[in-house]
């Protein structure tokens, strides 16, 4: 009955494609703006993601993206009183431009859209939070998992220390107590294996400065990642500590100091990508694929790399431990994550209607499919109703795509949206099992080779996430869903001038000659940052945050 149901869903997964092409053609191309604060890609989508979505809606999808335009282009777009058709913003920004009547209130189209409506609770906490009365709706949440507000489902956290198990056991594994351990092991590591299997250089840390500032934190994007690390996270101009209080993001006892000390040594060691300073994101891709970056830290950059060959044959990355830390992982992001889904204020007729199709389409089980799974045939294909991995290296290698989605490479057909309204650990009902490739049967069972035992056998642990349980070294923080309130125009001028400064003076800091000079540029920055007014950008997040916080300690009381 179960394999019967499985391909009753398929069969009318593959009607409703035909029917909705046969639709598609009937319409007019429409171009739809999307601004995407998530967007790493500034032009109109082309290769096979495209041609999906032409065929359905027929829409074209131009993505502006300002992170590639630069940051002004939201204030020029704001000043014209159009932002974008579907615009994709970061909440605080998301509140902004709601209060500036550039976000159009979407609730009688949306309770139609049954994809999305699956996420009600959700919805109803995000827009109650911003004052909206129980019913209306003007943003959709992105990323929403369908578990609850404290379950931690991944194997991995977010970030952590990843080396390559080759690498690492080519170095005879050795014990790291801290991050001069954790330097040490990396410098072997590079003396060892300086460049990739092609002859390119590679360096333990290749960086990259175009993500310095994103997601509602000041400073370089290098080094806030890592402070997750020693169990804090920034917020704001604000560090958030294990305690659940605030410190500055300079006090040389928190951990971006420590992190930004760390990058200097690493690159005093000559472990750092000497264009660290200059490439952007796309360059650090090319080198992940490639094999030139020996230390990982993202979880998902793991797609960059270990490909099923490379789990197989023992080259693929995974996560170390470093005696000395406690990391900080949000629990699944129920209530989704720092970003938000709209639609222009001034959107209607025809357009308005397909972009609202579009999106609950976006959040469907074929949506889901395309955007966390692939390709069938490609990336995946299906043996007893499961997905089974296939090209896995589809991504990394840009793999040609088949004929019937337009061919051209992967990657560069890819969903250049780069963001999602549902989670990709969420349940696909077409398999009973998460959409990423991580969370399905076939793929765990792949993974446990020669490696992955001997990973378990030499840690005691089955995953990342259980050592760090069995060792007392995980901090999963319950994810919630809070209004906060927006920068005034004093904050935000501050924000920005105090921003700038961080950066500019770690970077510095990265590339000091000495640790004198560090410490010099460290005291100097901390001058000039006050002189911008940080003291009061911090009273600002620190009471702003405290909201949150306040919520997440409730949240954990609750199920204690």
């Amino acid at each position: 009955m179960k394999r019967f149901l499985a391909l009753l869903l398929t069969l009318s997964m593959v009607l409703s494609m035909g029917l909705s092409t046969a639709m598609a053609e009937e319409k007019e191309l429409l171009t739809i703006d999307i601004y995407d604060d998530a967007a790493n890609y500034h032009g109109v989508q082309t290769g096979w993601f495209a041609k999906v979505v032409k065929d359905r809606f027929n829409l074209e999808l131009n993505i502006i993206a300002p992170q590639v335009a630069g940051s002004a282009v939201y204030a020029t777009r704001a000043e014209d009183g159009h932002l974008g058709d579907i615009v994709i913003l970061d909440k605080s920004r998301f509140q902004d431009s709601l209060a500036a009547g550039l976000v159009k209130d979407i609730s009688a189209e949306l309770v139609n859209c049954e994809n999305i409506m699956q996420y009600k609770v959700q919805l109803d906490s995000f827009n109650q939070g911003l004052g909206k009365a129980e019913g209306v709706y003007y943003g959709i949440p992105s990323e929403m998992a369908d578990t609850s507000p404290v379950t931690l489902t991944e194997e991995e956290i977010y970030s952590s220390p990843m080396l390559r198990w080759d690498q690492y056991t080519g170095v005879g594994r050795p014990e790291m107590a801290d991050l001069d351990g954790l330097l040490d092991t990396l410098k072997l590591i590079h003396e060892k294996y300086p460049t990739n299997e092609a002859g390119d250089p590679a360096y333990p840390l290749s960086l990259w400065p175009d993500w310095d500032g994103n997601d509602n934190m000041i400073g370089i994007a290098n080094v806030v990642q890592l402070t997750t690390w020693y169990g804090e996270k920034i917020k704001g101009s604000a560090i958030l500590k294990p305690d659940y209080t605030f410190t500055e993001i300079y006090d040389k006892n928190a951990s971006y100091y420590k992190m930004a000390k760390f990058l200097y040594k690493a690159n005093q060691m000559g472990l750092v990508d000497p264009d660290s300073g200059t490439q952007d994101w796309n360059a650090v891709c090319a080198k992940m694929s490639n094999g030139q970056v020996n230390l990982l830290w993202y979880s998902w950059s793991l797609g960059f790399w270990n490909s099923q060959e490379r789990l197989d044959n023992g080259t693929a990355f995974i996560y170390i431990p470093v005696k000395d830390q406690n990391y900080y992982a949000d629990a699944d992001a129920f209530f989704g994550t720092s970003r938000v889904f709209g639609v222009g204020s001034k959107v209607e007729g025809e357009k308005y209607e397909r972009i609202m199709e579009f999106l609950d389409w976006y959040a469907s089980p074929e949506g889901m499919t395309f955007q966390h799974s692939g390709i069938e045939g490609l990336n995946y294909i299906v043996e007893n109703d499961k997905f089974v991995p296939y090209k896995d290296n589809a991504l990394m290698d840009n793999l040609p795509v088949p004929d019937e989605f337009g061919g051209g490479g992967y990657q560069d057909g890819n969903n250049a949206i780069n963001q999602w309204i549902g989670n990709a650990l969420n349940t696909n009902p077409a398999t009973g099992e998460g959409y990423a490739m991580k969370h399905w049967s076939s793929y765990k069972a792949k993974n446990m080779t020669q490696m992955k035992k001997e990973w378990q056998e030499h840690f005691g642990a089955t995953d990342a996430v259980d050592y760090m349980k069995k060792n007392g070294v995980l901090m999963a923080s319950p994810n919630v869903s809070v209004a906060l309130a927006t920068d005034t125009n004093d904050i935000a001028m501050k924000r920005v001038d105090v921003n700038k400064v961080l950066c500019q003076y770690t970077w510095q800091m990265i590339f000091a000659e000495s640790e004198e000079e560090f410490d010099l540029l460290w005291d100097k920055m901390v001058e000039k940052m006050d002189g911008f007014g940080y003291k009061d950008l911090y009273a600002f997040d620190c009471a702003n945050y405290q909201t949150e916080v306040d919520a997440k300690q409730a949240a954990a009381d609750a199920i204690k």
